[in-house]
């Protein structure tokens, strides 16, 4: 928790940023390391 409740985000945030880990994890993060060692941008 926040030391700072003001500051603190709301659940619905919370839950888009659990949502885009989510997809990220899945779709971004098993390509990542490929992407790196060629140094190129993927353009799929």
């Amino acid at each position: 928790m926040s030391d700072f409740p003001a500051y603190a985000p709301s659940e619905e945030q919370e839950l888009l940023r659990a949502t885009v880990r989510e997809l990220a994890d899945a779709k971004i993060a098993p390509f990542a390391a490929e992407v790196d060692e060629d140094a190129r941008f993927p353009q799929e």
